[in-house]
């Protein structure tokens, strides 16, 4: 298992927030993609996403998916969508699942697994990439680190 602590950092990001079943994950990404080729939005970065915990309902999930864009995007009408100029992962505890079927939540479990060895307290959240190489797909799984030590 490779786990690596990264940070990352992106500009002019396009958002959509739903709550949803957690098996319907990829709905989000289909929204996100249509609604920037109907609006005619430049993407300039890999979708990702953040899954929270929903109280009491272990198979919903509240989900933002991200999109970096070119630019500054108006969002009149659309309520779903919000736009932030940065977005800022700190420190986080990183899985790329390249050789590995698609399962953020196997590999979110590796990562929470490997934090309670090392006594490193993880948010209550994580991001999620998609990166499509050859044709293919890999996941990268963010999990943000609240404190602890971080070797």
């Amino acid at each position: 298992m490779n786990l690596e602590i990264k940070q990352l950092y992106f500009t002019n990001v396009l958002i959509y927030k739903n709550t949803m079943l957690r098996e319907d994950w990829q709905d989000g990404v289909v929204i996100m993609e249509n609604f920037i080729l109907n609006e005619d939005i430049y993407r300039n970065g890999p979708v990702f996403f953040s899954v929270k915990s929903v109280d009491n309902e272990p198979k919903y999930g509240q989900f933002e998916y991200y999109l970096p864009v070119n630019e500054w995007v108006e969002l009149e009408g659309h309520p779903k969508f919000r736009f932030e100029s940065e977005i800022e992962i700190g420190e986080a505890l990183v899985l790329r699942q390249a050789s590995e079927e698609m399962d953020f939540q196997t590999a979110y479990s590796k990562i929470t697994e490997y934090a309670d060895l090392k006594g490193i307290e993880l948010e209550d959240s994580f991001y999620c990439f998609l990166l499509e190489v050859y044709e293919d797909i890999i996941i990268d799984v963010y999990v943000p680190i609240k404190r602890g030590d971080s070797n």
